[in-house]
């Protein structure tokens, strides 16, 4: 007995002797341009042992044994700093101070501080960086997102896609262009966000309530697009990229530039020029080709900046036109041939392909100017204020010409709206009190919107709004909390066009006021390991849309009631997230529950409505209780150096509390399984990789039976493949990437295509980008 317990005593009496000679390693970690970095994460990977810095920019990582050790110190906007450390006997003090970082995969600068630091939010973050985008670039918003766990797009044609955050989209999901949230006519199922596709260089998803830091609209998530940070440096050459890329499917060519540079004769004075252009004729299902999905579209946008000693403003100009056909044959003309394309699935005659845009379609222009200025005072804090000007003009143009004053004029639209917007925000990020940190706001917004056709759809409305915040951190070691207050008011007065609309129309002024709020909270519970929670609560409006709609929408080809009376939407959110990032895993795995008071949905009315222009699928809003559950999360595994595994899962549950069925057009669940395959440098051929893809999507069980036109179409698995390198010629490094998409030409339709009674998705792809950089790549 004595001497099998031997090892058991040895092994005791090393402990202790290690626990005893334990040592430490601790100090500040500051910004070589302002102060202290809370929120730096300080981490021995050889122990997997870490620590966070507090609000001071304080660490500690105690009971180390001693030996040689890499520190490494990361912070996103900062370069990352390795120290090689030797603890013998006595405890470490290490002080570090780090540089702002202009980190790209050819050209991606990332600056953030805590307050705006989405990658430690308490919310369920999704993130897509350049290295990511680069392999995505010449695809719509919705397209390029749905590969994140969480989200899909709702689709109408080939051509056009939305984002869709944990089953919310719209006017429930804010995007945030260049600082500021776009503002369109973003009420439609096909009204995608009018985003130049090879503009943002990262893109950030906040998955749940987000009230508090940007109002009313973020009830269901924010999409945050990142630009490029523009170049300071005196002496920087001009430089820039070019990209293109080729879709076969529907013959789709595109290509983008990029130039930027610094003054030499207004020091700190830098600028950017681009602009983009895509072209794509129709594309094709599996057996047929999808008449009159056909699009162009033309992009630019100009960027000036200046810093100064404390001051940095930077001014923001963006252009976005798109021409788009929409499928022909989802415009009926009676009751008998909507039942027939229904029960027929495709067009009703084989379609050449072309390039031709015909009717209906659509012309949308979206142009946007931002001015933002940043002063850092003397004493740590920092303010900020923002002002941007939107117009957009959609016009929509009928497949069958009755109801306008000269019908032969093809030129003139069935529907037009012009859309002016404006909001200021000011926000104010205080010097850290102790070891609470936080940041207090304002903001105010006006829209006007003029419907100048004979079309009735959305009215003329002019509205204001306005609100207050503020949100507070407090970091004490592992643990870090987070509370937020806001306050918004919103009014809107609507009224017909003076020379139409319907009779029955009633101008009206409403006003609307609320409050949000949000308790979140991160616990590293271990090295690499931590738990987010948050707690929020958030509020909408209801639409213009959703109050008067009352006509064809001609993108979705389908007629849409409002109702006037419908109230404001609340939403009472819990979230929880837990994440690992460890030597060889990567895990996020979130669970949340969203419960509405009065969510307010589009419903399918059981009878077709029959209108001058053909028969239509009518839908008609209404407004229930509800609740939103669900997982999403992602998982990467390094199973060797070459080789890396993972998926991506998303499974969400929506119901209607007061009818007690399922809510429609809830997204199926979907697995994205993944493979990455590292190769050899050949040649000229540097870090090239393959990439394998399966995405296997159910069928939508839960619907509300008898509701529908058709019931949910089957579930789909599809493959894809791709090759990736940078190729070197001449010094100059070419990225390359050619895909294959939907590799097997399956057919399928998905849930949320808004023309799935209709036609196939498109089939298979090939796919070709190119980056090519001017001048000296971005270092």
């Amino acid at each position: 007995m004595r001497r099998k317990s031997l090892p058991s005593l040895l092994v005791a009496l090393h402990l202790i002797v290690a626990t005893s000679a334990a040592q430490s390693v601790e100090g500040v970690v500051r910004a070589s341009d302002a102060g202290p970095l809370p929120g730096v994460n300080v981490y021995i990977e050889s122990l997997e042992r870490g620590a966070i810095t507090d609000a001071d920019g304080r660490y500690r990582i105690a009971r180390l044994p001693a030996g040689t050790y890499d520190i490494v110190f990361s912070y996103v906007g900062f370069r990352t700093e390795t120290r090689r450390v030797r603890l013998l006997e006595e405890d470490l003090t290490l002080d570090m101070s780090l540089e702002p970082d202009r980190v790209s995969t050819g050209e991606v600068l990332v600056s953030a501080d805590r307050q705006e630091q989405l990658t430690v939010d308490t919310r369920s973050v999704a993130m897509l960086d350049a290295a990511a985008l680069e392999d995505a670039r010449g695809q719509t918003l919705g397209e390029t997102l749905e590969h994140l766990p969480g989200l899909a797009s709702l689709q109408t044609g080939p051509s056009l896609s939305k984002p869709v955050v944990r089953g919310l989209h719209s006017q429930r999901v804010l995007v945030l262009n260049a600082g500021v949230a776009q503002e369109g006519q973003q009420w439609g199922g096909e009204h995608a966000p009018e985003i130049d596709p090879f503009s943002p260089v990262r893109i950030e998803v906040i998955k749940g309530v987000a009230g508090v830091e940007y109002g009313v609209g973020a009830i269901g998530g924010v999409i945050r697009l990142e630009p490029l940070e523009l170049p300071y440096v005196p002496g920087t050459p001009v430089r820039g990229q070019f990209s293109g890329n080729g879709f076969s499917n529907n013959r789709q060519g595109a290509g983008a530039v990029y130039l930027e540079g610094v003054s030499d004769r207004l020091p700190g004075f830098g600028w950017r020029a681009q602009g983009s252009y895509r072209k794509a004729g129709d594309a094709h299902a599996p057996g047929y080709v999808i008449p009159n999905s056909a699009f162009r579209e033309a992009n630019g946008a100009l960027t000036l900046g200046f810093r100064r000693g404390s001051w940095n403003w930077l001014s923001h100009l963006s252009h976005f036109g798109t021409e788009l056909g929409i499928y022909s044959g989802a415009h009926i003309g009676n009751m008998e041939d909507l039942l027939r394309a229904i029960e027929r699935g495709e067009p009703a005659t084989y379609a050449p392909f072309s390039y031709e845009i015909g009717l209906p379609k659509q012309r949308i222009a979206h142009d946007m100017a931002t001015l933002r200025g940043q002063y850092r005072l003397s004493t740590g804090g920092r303010l900020e204020v923002q002002y941007g000007v939107q117009k957009n003009r959609r016009q929509e143009f009928d497949a069958h010409r009755g109801g306008l004053d000269d019908p032969d004029d093809a030129a003139r639209p069935a529907f037009e709206l012009s859309l002016v917007s404006h909001s200021i925000e000011a926000r104010f990020h205080h010097r850290p009190l102790g070891q609470v940190f936080g940041v207090i706001g304002v903001n105010g917004t006006s829209q006007r919107n003029t419907n100048g056709r004979t079309g009735f759809l959305i009215p003329n409305f002019r509205s204001y709004g306005g609100g207050f915040f503020a949100r507070e951190t407090l970091v004490r070691g592992p643990l870090q909390l987070e509370a937020g207050a806001r306050f918004d008011l919103h009014w809107v007065r609507a009224w017909p066009r003076e020379n139409g609309g319907t009779g029955d129309f009633v101008p009206r002024i409403q006003t609307f006021g609320s409050p949000s709020g949000m308790l979140g909270a991160i616990w590293e519970f271990a090295p690499s390991w931590s738990l987010a929670t948050n707690l929020g609560t958030a509020w909408r409006p209801p639409s213009v849309n959703e109050h008067y709609n009352f006509g064809v929408h001609h993108g979705t080809a389908q007629f849409e009631i409002g109702d006037p009376s419908l109230g404001r939407e609340r939403s009472f959110g819990l979230d929880a997230t837990l994440r690992h990032t460890g030597a060889r895993t990567r895990l996020e795995l979130s669970a949340y529950q969203t419960r509405f008071d009065g969510f307010i949905y589009l419903f399918p009315d059981p009878v077709p409505r029959v209108t001058i222009r053909g028969t239509f699928p009518t839908f008609r809003y209404a407004q229930a209780d509800a609740q939103l559950a669900g997982v999403d999360g992602s998982v990467e595994y390094d199973v060797i150096p070459a080789l890396t595994v993972g998926a991506v899962a998303s499974l969400v549950r929506g119901d209607n509390l007061e009818s007690n069925e399922p809510l429609f057009q809830m997204p199926a669940d979907r697995l994205r399984l993944v493979a990455h395959v590292n190769l050899p440098d050949i040649k000229a051929l540097q870090d090239p990789h393959l990439e394998f893809e399966a995405l296997l999507v159910a069928r939508q069980s839960r619907f509300p039976a008898g509701a529908d036109y058709t019931d949910p179409p089957p579930g789909y698995r599809l493959l894809n493949g791709a090759f990736a390198a940078n190729l070197v010629l001449g010094g100059t490094p070419i990225h390359v990437h050619a895909s294959i998409e939907n590799v097997l030409n399956t057919a399928y339709r998905d849930y949320l295509s808004r023309f799935r009674y209709f036609i196939d998705d498109p089939g298979r792809s090939f796919v070709l980008r190119l980056s090519v950089p001017i001048g000296a790549p971005r270092p």
